[in-house]
């Protein structure tokens, strides 16, 4: 039993548990859109509490390098919320990614619900951008935008305190609230005028935001998961909740 899991440790050692740059040089969009709270306050589990003003950061990303072989892309939606109705924190209630191995190791470990999407991600000579994500033949997320100025002290992206629902897909059985902190280190990074839309389709609720994108950047950046403070459970989440959610943003 004991060299089984010195076996296991290293194996996830081998793949780059640990590590400051996990996803090496990632290419990352992101943004902030005020949202339409009546929509989106009922996705948050209890003891989570929407913000105010009601917000999401968006972002879209290439990952061209990783320690675990994996070379996909990915777009997510992260909630603003506040835990226990104090702490500041970002819940994801929708991720897509377009590599199958990203989507379990996410899903499963981290508890991002990730599903399989088309995922573009283009930047041209002249400094535009483009990247649009289409699930089961619609399109659903848009973005367009330009590249300014070079952003000196670019705000946090992905490195903030994160709190997701894991064990999901077992709705008959109890799941739970775990924090995530990835690490980021930020390369390089510039300002953006950036147009987004999100659109409601048949099977994603998305159509949420209620008024432009801000504080857009496009940066390039090392994430990492670090050992410490490593993923935490905080809090039990029951299955009516887990089954409703499905049925709204991850089955449909």
């Amino acid at each position: 039993m004991l060299f089984r899991f010195i076996d296991q440790w290293r194996t996830m050692l081998g793949m780059g548990l640990g590590k400051p740059n996990m996803w090496d040089h990632a290419r990352m969009v992101f943004c902030d859109i005020p949202v339409d709270a009546a929509k989106v306050r009922s996705w948050l589990p209890f003891p989570l509490r929407l913000a105010r003003p009601a917000r999401a950061t968006l972002f879209i990303a290439d990952y061209p390098k990783t320690t675990f072989g994996c070379v996909y892309r990915e777009a997510a939606v992260l909630i603003h919320a506040r835990l226990f109705g104090i702490f500041p924190v970002l819940h994801c209630p929708w991720m897509v990614v377009d590599c199958d191995q990203a989507l379990i190791w996410g899903r499963e470990l981290l508890g991002y619900p990730k599903k399989m999407a088309q995922i573009e991600f283009a930047e041209g000579p002249d400094g535009r951008f483009h990247g649009s994500v289409a699930r089961r033949g619609f399109e659903v997320m848009r973005f367009e935008g330009a590249v300014g100025a070079r952003d000196s002290q670019p705000g946090p992206g992905i490195g903030r305190m994160q709190v997701n629902i894991r064990s999901h897909i077992s709705v008959f059985m109890p799941g739970h609230l775990l924090t995530v902190r990835p690490s980021e280190t930020v390369h390089e990074a510039n300002q953006m005028q950036l147009r987004v839309e999100l659109k409601d389709s048949p099977y994603e609720p998305l159509g949420i935001a209620a008024g432009p994108a801000e504080r857009a950047t496009i940066r390039t950046c090392d994430i990492g998961g670090g050992l410490f403070p490593p993923p935490m459970r905080i809090w039990p989440v029951g299955p009516a909740f887990m089954t409703r959610l499905s049925h709204l943003l991850r089955t449909r």
